[in-house]
């Protein structure tokens, strides 16, 4: 058994109480018009931050490996600046891949899928209406560090310091390193019709990884992407849009196409300085 085997072992044990609530957590059955009204909104917030601190444990697997370093100091402002416009653009480009992910019908013998994932995916909407529902700017505040700071760390640093480092090091492919974590990190929140743009998500975070050298680039964008749609919805439900604006937890709105291709062509100029900003051809 080869080095970087043994600690991907080590590294899926290490997060191995992690998945195994993830995965029992989906598994019940809870009934998809329960109600959260009663349950604390800001201790909720933070029980499933303190959740995803289980992701940094493998720290006590690879904490003295070299191979593991995440560069995190090494950052400067223009590739920064580059990460945070380019994120902004693929959100938007993003939204028409949304749209197609919630509306994939599958065939008679996947039924029994489509209806657990349709049902997780409305149980997930109600407890994800519930949270970010805040009624003070102060548990907007909790909401901004448990649901974008402290999932954009965590996740960052185990998905893509950890795991696409150790796919690096085992398969001596970086691209496929990439998309196999992504594939895994979007695989991790078991929700199929949000699966694939939280895919995209993940290969691009693994990019800015590659690129840069630094995990805190990663960080910020996912953080970033988190931000973004938090705060949208928060300023939305203040009446910021207009009273008769209705936000959907899980659609995007209604993008025109000649902005969603506006967006493309700025996004993939952004890419192309970024990789000569950091001088990856």
């Amino acid at each position: 058994m080869s080095k970087h085997l043994k600690e991907l072992i080590f590294i899926i044990l290490s997060v191995s109480p992690l998945l195994f609530m993830s995965i029992l957590s989906n598994a019940l059955e809870t009934p998809t018009d329960m109600s959260y009204e009663g349950i604390d909104r800001k201790m909720l917030m933070i029980s499933n931050a303190v959740f995803l601190l289980l992701f940094l444990v493998p720290y006590f697997v690879i904490r003295n490996n070299i191979n593991y370093n995440l560069g995190m100091r090494k950052i400067t402002l223009y590739p920064l600046v580059l990460v945070m416009l380019s994120t902004i653009f693929f959100i938007i480009i993003n939204s028409p891949i949304i749209e197609w992910n919630k509306a994939i019908n599958f065939p008679d013998f996947l039924s029994s899928f489509e209806v657990w994932a349709q049902a997780k995916e409305k149980q997930l909407e109600a407890v994800t209406l519930h949270l970010v529902s805040f009624e003070t700017n102060w548990e907007y505040l909790i909401g901004v560090l448990t649901i974008a700071i402290i999932p954009g760390f965590c996740e960052e640093y185990f998905f893509r310091g950890v795991l696409q480092k150790n796919l690096s090091l085992l398969i001596k492919n970086h691209h496929v390193a990439i998309f196999i974590s992504a594939f895994i990190f979007s695989a991790f929140h078991l929700q199929f019709y949000g699966f694939f743009p939280r895919m995209l998500l993940g290969v691009l975070f693994g990019y800015f990884y590659f690129w840069t050298g630094s995990l805190t680039y990663s960080v910020i964008a996912h953080t970033l992407n988190n931000f973004f749609s938090l705060t949208l919805f928060y300023i939305a439900g203040k009446g910021f849009f207009g009273e008769s604006i209705e936000l959907d937890i899980n659609s995007s709105p209604d993008i025109p196409l000649f902005i969603i291709i506006g967006a493309l062509i700025v996004f993939c100029y952004l890419i192309l300085l970024l990789k000569k900003a950091t001088k990856i051809k």
